[in-house]
């Protein structure tokens, strides 16, 4: 930011110069000319004090005529009109003076003979004017071109980087933020990069931390469904009298019988109960819905994913169908979109990733396809289960949420998720279906 005050210092300088310049280019001129005429005044002075005064009009009129003074004093300190005024006339010189004008006097023999006045051509002032006019326009200019510098330089990417913070809060997915060239941002972007990784080391600790949570559950789950079972078949029997002697149901045992089977029904819910709830807590998302437009979904896939994939080399196309306005959580598409895409970069083999978007009678479905290693078909069943991972992901890190997160947020949004092996192209499709 010091740096980013230090434009605003410089532009000021820069402007301090330049009219610091014009003042003392215009201050030189004018001396040089106030100079020059002096000289010239000073000369004619002097002839015409030793012309006869009979002779001081045609004397005037012989040097305005000449063209040398032009070139040697320059043209516009060249008088326009010279008049000579006798002292005796009456006449007072400063009287007859005007703009532009200086009087000169004339002195024979120790006493005031006359005045003479001559007359200029103004231009300084126009010439101040324009310089100063000239000047408003380069500092309009300089200042044009700092502010567009600054805004490129400055507010633009700093509007880039103010998503960063929300995209990381919401659990997206979140590259590290690249080092800038001009470091306006340095310690900004590397304290955000220093936030993900930590954020992304606890997320993993804390995903593996459910994980052995979830596995605990379903195995102390499992462990009561058998003796449950077993209980319900017990009671079950002597509510038939099997253990009877005669065989015959005895009344009360039946409904002590009938009160056990309540009991282990109880517990089976329980452990269903339990179960769900520690799958659900696993992804944290509530719907925000508000309209959008689904060129704000190509936009976003190609913010994230143009460089990414260029440097990986993989090729990917965006197929957008339909341009239309829709009406959901485009955070939440963005996060299934978003989910898909790195399983297509981590699993596929780099030949190729599709997505598309389109819109139907009944929805919009966006679909992602990629070529590489095959989902066997018995595991397809289960590849949207929570912290479940195929055969062909035993050598790519991962923990099995991200198809479960992705199909989660689908069902909050009112649709659904499906995959399927396309044998004609030998690419997996992930299509997820959002209801109008």
């Amino acid at each position: 930011m010091r740096k980013y005050i230090g434009k605003y210092i410089l532009l000021f300088v820069i402007c301090l110069a330049v009219g610091l310049s014009v003042f003392l280019f215009i201050s030189s001129r004018n001396d040089r000319a106030e100079g020059q005429r002096f000289t010239l005044m000073n000369r004619v002075a002097n002839e015409i004090s030793s012309t006869n005064v009979a002779d001081i009009d045609s004397r005037l009129s012989s040097l305005l005529s000449s063209n040398n003074w032009a070139q040697e004093y320059g043209k516009d300190n060249v008088p326009v009109d010279v008049r000579y005024i006798s002292a005796d006339s009456g006449e007072g010189a400063y009287a007859m003076m005007g703009d532009g004008d200086a009087v000169w006097r004339i002195s024979r023999d120790g006493a005031v003979s006359g005045f003479l006045v001559f007359s200029f051509r103004d231009d300084r002032s126009v010439m101040t004017i324009a310089v100063s006019e000239i000047v408003v326009v380069i500092c309009f200019i300089v200042s044009a071109l700092f502010f567009i510098y600054i805004d490129r330089k400055v507010i633009m990417p700093f509007n880039r980087l103010s998503e960063y913070p929300e995209r990381i809060a919401k659990n997206e997915n979140a590259d590290a933020l690249p080092e800038s060239r001009n470091r306006y941002f340095g310690r900004y972007i590397w304290g955000m990069n220093m936030l993900r990784d930590r954020l992304s080391g606890d997320n993993r600790k804390l995903r593996q931390l459910e994980k052995e949570q979830l596995t605990l559950v379903s195995t102390i789950a499992h462990g009561i469904k058998t003796p449950v079972a077993n209980i319900k078949l017990y009671s079950e029997a002597i509510k038939s009298g099997l253990y009877r002697d005669d065989g015959i149901p005895d009344k009360k045992d039946a409904e002590v019988a009938e009160k056990i089977t309540k009991n282990a029904d109880d517990i089976t819910d329980l452990v269903k109960d339990l179960l769900d709830s520690a799958s659900k807590g696993v992804v944290v998302f509530e719907p925000h819905v508000e309209a959008f437009y689904l060129t704000e979904i190509e936009d976003f896939i190609r913010r994230e994913y143009d460089n990414r994939l260029n440097v990986l080399r993989i090729p990917y196309t965006i197929d957008l169908k339909s341009r239309v306005m829709i009406s959901s959580d485009k955070s939440g598409i963005c996060r299934i979109l978003t989910q898909l895409l790195e399983n297509a970069i981590k699993y596929g083999d780099g030949r190729g990733i599709t997505v598309t978007v389109d819109k139907n009678e009944d929805g919009y479905v966006f679909s992602v396809r990629d070529v590489g290693s095959r989902i066997p078909d018995s595991e397809m069943p289960y590849v949207f289960n929570s912290f479940w991972r195929g055969s062909n992901a035993s050598d790519v890190e991962g923990n099995g949420l991200g198809l479960y997160e992705a199909s989660f947020i689908a069902r909050k949004l009112g649709g659904d998720i499906a995959v399927r092996y396309l044998e004609a192209s030998e690419e997996t499709e992930f299509e997820v279906f959002l209801p109008m």
